[in-house]
Formats: structure tokens, sequence, C-alpha cells
């Protein structure tokens, strides 16, 4: 399997050699998870994995943040120009006969020869193999072969990975998550960012959307996590949610939960060690989530908010999550705050704060920890 990355390789060598080491620990670990043998070695600019199942191994390094793209590939040692280009041959000319193909050479090291004058040489003897003829923008078939120092590889599948940043490069967050589509597809961006996420349900006292979000992050992690031991911290908020229903104007019953939410949240981060928060919220997605009701909900909180979706629409957010393979599970949630009235989409700063007044300092239980791995 030949594992490329992109972002990694632009950064200094002490960052860039970090990232590699995370890139290479993440592979080993979801192999090992997935029950695939197969060990990554790092290359300049590649990390390289022999294994016997390259199906089932694609399919779990393709899960690894970082990875921009990945290849089943077979491995040989060459003498020279010659020898190159007869391995190859060998190689692709019965994948060839019949379809108009092209050739892609790659280079990395020092030799008396160039990737075109690998295209071209490999190009004609493959059109005397049977090929209909060649079309370099077009093509039905594509063989590509990379040639690193002495050794040559040839494929013809390249297949994506997630890209971003290993896991583990960045500061962790916590992640205000409700098993919906929002928070999940927003969770999962942070992570593709190379933060380890930690998870943080309230719970209404809705039982179902409880054990939905448990399902959906435990996915999540199963699919995605490596390095670390990911938890979803669940907190008791049916009373805030009463409290709130009973004595806040209509209006702002969601945003005064949304913001007493938030307070608790940054608390709670501020305990672990964490210093961003991430939400779900989208620009102008629902009412609750206006510039100016975004700003009442989170002015004034001594930590970074990070919102990975605040350009998104939701059609973008369904075809993500179904990307990633979690549309199955998100697409069951229930919408709990959605019960609270339509809040106002422009909220008045004195009138929420009025309102908000009445539920602060309302006790919130500890939260039960929930092992994801």
């Amino acid at each position: 399997m030949l594992v490329r990355y992109s972002e990694i390789a632009v950064k200094g060598r002490h960052t860039r050699r970090r990232m590699e080491e995370l890139l290479v620990e993440g592979i080993r670990e979801l192999l090992s998870r997935s029950g695939v043998e197969g060990e990554p070695h790092r290359v300049d600019g590649r990390v390289i994995v022999y294994t016997s199942r390259p199906r089932e191994a694609s399919k779990a390094i393709s899960r690894v943040f970082g990875v921009k793209s990945l290849s089943p590939a077979v491995e040989t040692v060459f003498r020279d120009l010659e020898d190159l280009v007869e391995a190859a041959y060998n190689y692709f000319k019965d994948r060839v006969r019949g379809r108009i193909f092209r050739v892609r050479a790659r280079r990395a090291g020092s030799h008396s020869f160039t990737s075109k004058d690998v295209e071209r040489l490999l190009g004609a003897r493959l059109v005397e193999a049977g090929a209909r003829g060649v079309d370099l923008e077009a093509p039905e078939y594509t063989a590509y072969v990379e040639i690193r120092g002495e050794r040559l590889y040839m494929y013809d599948e390249v297949l994506p990975g997630p890209g971003g940043l290993p896991l583990g490069s960045e500061d962790p967050v916590l992640v205000l998550f409700s098993g919906g589509f929002d928070s999940t597809v927003a969770a999962w961006r942070a992570m593709r960012r190379g933060s380890r996420a930690y998870l943080l349900y309230y719970d209404m006292g809705v039982e179902e959307a409880r054990d939905n979000a448990v399902e959906a992050a435990s996915r999540l992690m199963r699919l995605y996590a490596y390095g670390y031991k990911p938890k979803l911290y669940i907190v008791g908020f049916r009373g805030v949610a009463m409290i709130a229903r009973s004595s806040i104007r209509p209006e702002y019953q969601l945003l005064a939960i949304r913001r007493y939410m938030m307070e608790h949240a940054t608390s709670l981060a501020r305990r672990m060690g964490i210093e961003a928060i991430v939400t779900g919220e989208s620009v102008g997605q629902v009412a609750s989530q206006t510039i100016r009701n975004l700003y009442l909900i989170s002015s004034g909180l001594d930590i970074a908010i990070l919102r990975p979706l605040a350009g998104s629409d939701k059609d973008e957010i369904m075809e993500e999550a179904r990307r990633i393979g979690l549309y199955d599970i998100v697409s069951r949630q229930i919408e709990v705050c959605g019960r609270a009235p339509t809040p106002t989409p422009r909220g008045d700063p004195e009138a929420f704060w009025r309102e908000y007044e009445k539920i602060r300092g309302t006790p919130v239980p500890e939260p039960v920890e929930v092992p994801l791995l």
C-alpha cells in the first residue's frame, strides 16, 4: 500500500517528523483494530504498508486523518530503465489490452532518466501489446508507476483518504454533541484538523435520544479515533430545561438553554484542560443560529468557540454524514431542543440577559462518563 499525505509535507522539519509519526501510529492502530496484518514504514514523502489483504487494509487506512490518498501496489526492484520498463510492461500488458489508456510516472531519487522517459517508453510498449490507443485527458485506464530509488511500484487505483492532519497534532477539543447530523459532522471535521475530540451530551430525559447519541458517538470513534481513549460525557439537563420552560418567555427559552450549555461546557472544558469548544451551529440554518443569537449564546465566554459548519448548508452536512459512514445512525436522532418554542431570530440583549438570569446557577449533576472504545 502506497499512502500519500499533502499538508504534512509542507510543515517544518520537526513538525513534519512528529506528524509523520502520528500518521504511522494511526495506520498501525486502525489496521490492528480491523484485524489486518500490516506494518507501516516511513519513506521520504510516503508511508508504505506491506500486507496480504489490500482491500481490508485500504478500508482501514482510508479512515486515518492525514492520509490524502492510497493505492494498492506491486513492488519490485529494477537495475536500469530497460529493466524498469520491462517489469512495468509485464504487469500492465493484459490490463490495457483493448482499452484506451495513459501512463503516469513519478520519481523520487537520482536517476539517469526522467518520468517523461518512462511514460514515453512504457506507453509505446503497451500500445504494441494491443491497447486501443492513448488518451492523456480521458482514458479508460491509467497505468501508474512510481519510482523511489531502485524500487518500482505499479498500480491502477488511487483511493481517497480523509485528508487533514493526524489526530493528536492539534490540541484536544470538547464537542457539544447531540448525535444528529450537525454535531456529528462538526466533531468529525474537528478531528480531521488533528484534534482529539471528547463529546458532551446534554440529556433532556428522552431515553431514545440518549441511546441514539451514544450509538452515534460510538460509531464515530470506532471508525476514526486512534491514539487516545475518547469519551462521551452525559449531563442530566432536564431540570434546567423544565425551569426554563416554566419561567422564561417562550421566544427566549431555547436561547437561554443553549447559553447555559455553553457556560457549563466552558467550565467542564477548563477542568479537563481543554481550550476550545466545538459546536455544530451553521449560520442562519435555524432561528437560534442567526449572527445575533450566536453572539448572545457565546458572548463573554473565556474559551475558543469553533464552528466547523458555519458556512455549510444542510444538504452538504447530510451528504458528508453519508460519505463518512454515519448517515444511517444520525438520521434517526430526535431533535429534543427543537421541541422548545421557536426563538426570536434577533434577540434583544437586555431582554435575553434578563430572561437568562432566571436559570443562571441552576444545579447540574456531574457528568456520567461513557468510554467509546
